[in-house]
């Protein structure tokens, strides 16, 4: 393909493109309108990554306008995107250079985006009669958006500009061409993965991830964020994210990958044996394509505290990559210990303005993470990423608490740290349909839906495993998303098989408390965590849950009899046969409904 050069100016080099261009798939370019309501169903794609908030939706006196100037295209209007889109013949990488002018009057805190709402500068100021010349590289191909959709193609390049400070966001000029240079793939679940910005744009109440943010340390390395949420090392690979960059990495690459948040809610994953592997597995086969591997460890979430101070229940995921990268010579980027520190050191009334709930950081935190990984990749000299950087070292934001909507402020009495969301899927639950490829036609089906709809299952992974044994740690998690139960202690010690920084120790506490544990389940001081839970032990949590506290104490008999009686039983209960994961689900959407 030859380059295509596009013109917002009269007399300019390439197409002249006007503000009443927008775009169309026979024409190949044009303007997004930043009035419509209508978003694809992926929320990226034909968006370049921005939708319009729900709230200003149907606005008759929507606060912006597009027009043309002497020195661009020009939207007026706070916090509004002015994207750009052009179409590409093929996959692969191009060069896309972007010309703004300051005009008359200048311009300051203009925003520079590129693909998915990946950063490309931030903040610009440039002066009156100057012209801003900036080139950046990008890498299309082919990502999953949606689970369960397959790779979707989106041929397209995206310019996006938006103004922060609430004045005009310009366009020039856009220049784009074939070229060659590194890319930067990355894996990762929901920490890392692109997100959609909304606006009128509010960085204190959109989540974003570090991976998003990466581009702008680059001149002359393209970033593909191949990461979503929800995943494990386990479904990066088998959900078919972990293809894409199989068939398009090339020598000279780098893959980078952040796995743990996820893992560690699955019991087969621990982090001394399958996630180490799978850390492992992923490294060999990025050698193997003469690739360069580089290990970030996990994130840390909002830092829990008990009596030893603050913890985190990472820290044996982010020792796993320590000791993996040691043992294969492989870079590692410790954002856990650096994030859990600074968290720490922040303290409660302030770390909450970096984060949309317990573990998904806004925009604030996002560029936070961003700012330490760049600053790592030059210390610890990791190539080719090191020779590829600019000399950028902007600082991160300082959050505008005065952003956040009326109905958000904590109280007079309350704390933002008690206003702080329990961490929630970063996908809508309400779908017309179930994302998993194993559950279609399954007689528990229509309950699964519901389960979903009702926040008790994950949209994020494409296979739910229905016929497998539900394990008794990890039915505690879905358990407390149906029965509501008051956060209480950290855990105590009460089973030899539990460990206290464990992400089901909170939950087994909990249960605990509650009086929801038959004891006769757990003999010998063992919980069982990775036993597949019983029906008899089903019907028990279930049953106890309904009493008050105080009379919970109940034998399997009559939790099996009452069950009855509330339709709480399902064909082919047996007391001492192991539940299966969609009758377990099917039964507790039940339990919602007494």
């Amino acid at each position: 393909m030859a380059g295509r050069l596009f013109s917002f100016i009269e007399n300019g080099d390439g197409v002249r493109v006007t503000s009443h261009d927008l775009y169309e798939e026979q024409k190949g370019y044009g303007f997004l309108d930043c009035s419509t309501t209508s978003v694809s169903a992926d929320r990226f794609t034909g968006t370049g990554g921005w939708n319009l908030r729900e709230e200003a939706e149907g606005k008759q006196d929507f606060p912006a306008s597009l027009y043309d100037t002497e020195d661009g295209a020009e939207l007026l209007g706070a916090g509004i995107p002015l994207r750009f889109r052009a179409s590409v013949p093929e996959n692969g990488t191009y060069a896309v250079t972007v010309i703004i002018r300051g005009g008359r009057d200048g311009i300051s805190g203009l925003m520079l985006y590129s693909g998915r709402r990946n950063l490309v500068k931030r903040d610009l100021e440039i002066m009156p009669g100057e012209e801003f010349t900036v080139t950046y590289y990008v890498q299309v191909c082919p990502y999953i958006p949606i689970v369960g959709k397959g790779p979707k193609e989106d041929r397209s390049i995206y310019v996006t500009v938006l103004n922060r400070a609430g004045g005009r966001a310009r366009l020039t000029g856009v220049h784009i061409e074939p070229a060659e240079c590194p890319v930067l793939y990355i894996a990762g679940d929901s920490l890392v993965t692109d997100y959609e910005g909304l606006y009128p744009y509010n960085p204190i109440r959109n989540f974003g991830s570090w991976g998003q943010n990466m581009l702008q340390y680059f001149n002359r390395i393209a970033v593909s964020d191949q990461a979503h949420g929800g995943l494990t090392t386990n479904c990066f690979r088998d959900d078919g994210h972990w293809n894409i960059i199989s068939e398009n990495i090339k020598p000279g690459d780098i893959f980078m990958m952040e796995f743990g948040h996820n893992d560690q809610k699955r019991r087969n994953l621990k982090a001394f044996d399958q996630y180490a592997s799978n850390l492992r597995w992923y490294i060999l086969q990025i050698r193997r394509k003469g690739a360069f591997p580089v290990i970030v460890t996990s994130l840390s979430r909002v830092p829990g505290k008990d009596e030893n101070g603050f913890f985190d229940l990472l820290e044996d995921y982010a020792e796993s990559c320590r000791r993996v990268g040691k043992e294969l010579k492989v870079p590692v980027i410790d954002l856990h210990s650096y994030s859990f520190r600074l968290w720490c050191d922040m303290g409660p009334d302030t770390y909450p303005d970096y984060f949309m709930d317990t573990t998904h950081t806004n925009d604030y935190g996002a560029l936070l993470a961003a700012k330490f990984i760049s600053e790592e990749i030059r210390r610890l000299e990791i190539e080719p990423l090191c020779a590829g950087m600019n000399d950028y070292a902007g600082e991160a934001w300082e959050p505008d608490v005065s952003l956040y909507p009326k109905e958000e402020m904590p109280g007079e009495h309350s704390s933002r740290l008690a206003e702080l969301k329990e961490e929630r899927p970063v996908l809508p639950t309400d779908l017309p349909e179930l994302p998993y490829a194993d559950c279609s036609g399954i007689p528990q089906e229509q309950d699964l839906k519901k389960a979903m709809a009702g926040g008790l299952l994950d949209p994020c992974i494409l296979f739910f495993h229905p016929f497998d044994e539900m394990p008794r740690g990890q039915f505690l998690y879905m358990f407390f998303k149906a029965v509501k139960v008051p956060a209480g202690r950290s855990y105590q010690g009460r089973y030899c098989d539990i460990y206290k920084y464990e992400f089901d120790a909170g939950n087994v506490q909990a249960a605990w408390d509650a009086g929801l544990i038959d004891e006769k389940t757990t003999p010998e001081d063992r919980f069982r965590p990775d036993d597949g839970l019983t029906c008899g032990e089903l019907v028990s949590f279930m049953v106890r849950s309904l009493q008050p506290e105080t009379e919970r104490n109940m034998e399997i008999e009559a939790c099996e009899e009452m069950a009855a009686g509330l339709g709480l039983l399902w064909d082919g209960y047996c007391r001492e046969s192991k539940v299966n994961r969609a009758d377990c689900t099917a039964a507790l959407v039940r339990l919602m409904d007494c």
